[in-house]
């Protein structure tokens, strides 16, 4: 029993000794890894957000390139594709003609010829009228001359010309509306037409021949003057 406890002694010394001197060396710590650094700056703030741009559409009275613009005005006067004519009845007959390249003939005689928006003489030398982007007919000094509403013309004074489809030319004067005939070849050149008709039943005031002034008449009961008398000849 005693080398019992002497053996059961010597074991608690031993292991007294050895925590005495630090026992066991500890296990190996598992060595800390450091964070990997991200590539992106951690301080650099987030990309905005891309909002898409409105859709711009034109206007709906914006011009599209390479279509006609239908509420223009036209540039030049329509004109028949071949020789559009008439011959008009009433207090002012005539005969009159519009052929393709504008010319307005009365009883076979060239009077006039349509250029572009207005109407001058045969030789382009002067503009008897115009017509206006709003359809106002100015005579070649300014002065109005009528205005078109339409194909439908009315004249200063009143009197109106109307063109219909069929080619008949109406005349409305004083209310009363009196056909003057019938535009055959017309077309679509009814303006032209009309001005053309227009200017033959009532030419601008300046393009009206001058009446020739009659020679002065003696004072009743006054005698006419007696003719010079030669002096006589000296001797």
């Amino acid at each position: 029993m005693f080398r019992t406890n002497s053996l059961v002694l010597a074991l608690v010394l031993t292991s007294a000794l050895t925590a005495a001197c630090g026992g066991e060396p500890p296990a190996p710590k598992t060595p800390e890894t450091e964070p990997v650094a991200s590539s992106a700056p951690a301080d650099m703030p987030a990309p905005p957000a891309t909002v898409a741009a409105p859709e711009t559409k034109p206007a709906a009275d914006a011009p599209v390139p390479g279509v006609p613009d239908p509420n223009a005005a036209p540039s030049t006067l329509a004109l028949p594709t071949a020789v559009a004519k008439i011959e008009m009845k009433g207090k002012k007959a005539a005969k009159v003609e519009l052929k393709s390249d504008g010319t307005v003939a009365n009883g076979g005689k060239a009077v006039a010829k349509v250029t572009g928006m207005t109407l001058q003489s045969p030789d382009g030398g002067k503009t008897f009228l115009t017509v206006g982007s709003d359809g106002a007919v100015t005579t070649g000094d300014g002065a109005s001359y009528g205005s078109f509403a339409g194909d439908d013309l009315t004249m200063a004074k009143g009197d109106k010309l109307t063109l219909a489809d069929d080619g008949t030319l109406t005349m409305t004067s004083g209310g009363k509306a009196a056909p003057l005939g019938k535009f055959d070849g017309a077309g679509t050149a009814k303006r032209s037409a009309v001005l053309a008709a227009a200017f033959v039943l009532a030419p601008p005031a300046a393009e009206k021949p001058a009446a020739a002034t009659p020679a002065a008449k003696p004072a009743a009961g006054a005698k006419p003057a007696a003719p010079a008398t030669k002096a006589a000849p000296k001797k």
